[in-house]
């Protein structure tokens, strides 16, 4: 009688966990059909008049790069650092005054590997060795004059231009810890594209917000219709959990056969 009745409940689940996983093996999941451009690596996205390159696509993601061609840039040059200009090291000298206006560029001379140096009480000297055995310290300035004649220098002040590492510079402003410069250049930008996210592209104030696609590994898709996505997205949400739910059933059913086998073929004490 035991066995019989197992027999008919273990009938009973496995036609619950074959209905379950037929279920499963039909069902088709739904996918995202959008309206919108699709683009693959190297080809480019125009929008109110910003010009994008797709630099990467791969993996549910991408990149987006573009060319700022009038990027703002800033540069802090400190009191008494160095800085390269036409291939020329200068030293950056600010006027020790309360509210400076000016800065100074120094030329800045390379002593050679052999000549040694020594800094006392703040000021470097160049240290000669005399036919006599005899040591004698000459102030840094005065060697380096002897050797290369006068430094150039080049005076600088606020709102003043000069081309500066290829740039047309403008000195902004002056402190007694440094001097501010500003100019503009040419700067990369990328914008990260991630599968589902909203991104604005175009210029500020004139932008447009577009949801990106990944139809493959090999393309993308832009779309303005975002809530069609999403409404989209939300449909193979709901799907994959009624899918995962029929897995528990045939899970589930699976164990329970095999519990009520088990038990009913105990042997009777």
């Amino acid at each position: 009688m035991q066995g019989r009745a197992a027999t008919v409940y273990a009938v009973l689940f496995l036609v619950i966990a074959a209905g379950a996983y037929s279920l499963i093996g039909v069902a088709e999941q739904p996918g995202i059909d959008l309206e919108g451009e699709t683009y693959t690596e190297g080809q480019n996205v125009t929008v109110n008049g910003y010009e994008y390159n797709v630099s990467s696509i791969g993996d549910g993601e991408g990149t987006l790069a573009r060319v700022n061609e009038s990027s703002v840039y800033t540069q802090s040059l400190e009191n008494n650092s160095t800085t390269q200009l036409a291939n020329t090291t200068y030293r950056v000298l600010i006027p020790n005054t309360s509210d400076p206006n000016t800065f100074t560029l120094r030329e800045e001379f390379n002593l050679s590997e052999n000549v040694t140096t020594t800094t006392q009480d703040g000021v470097q000297y160049v240290v000669q060795n005399g036919t006599d055995g005899n040591r004698t310290l000459v102030p840094r300035d005065q060697y380096e004059r002897q050797q290369f004649g006068e430094p150039e220098t080049r005076e600088f002040a606020e709102s003043d231009t000069f081309d500066y590492r290829g740039n047309e510079t403008t000195v902004t402003n002056v402190t007694v810890d440094a001097a501010q410069l500003q100019y503009t250049a040419p700067r990369a930008l990328e914008t990260p594209l991630v599968e589902g996210n909203d991104v604005d592209l175009g210029p500020d104030g004139n932008n447009q917000t577009y949801v990106a696609h990944f139809p493959d590994d090999s393309t993308l898709q832009l779309t303005t219709d975002v809530d069609a996505y999403d409404n989209q997205a939300e449909e193979i949400d709901h799907f994959n959990e009624r899918i995962a739910g029929l897995w528990g059933i045939v899970i589930l059913s699976a164990i329970t056969l095999a519990l009520l086998f088990g038990m009913a073929f105990l042997p009777n004490k």
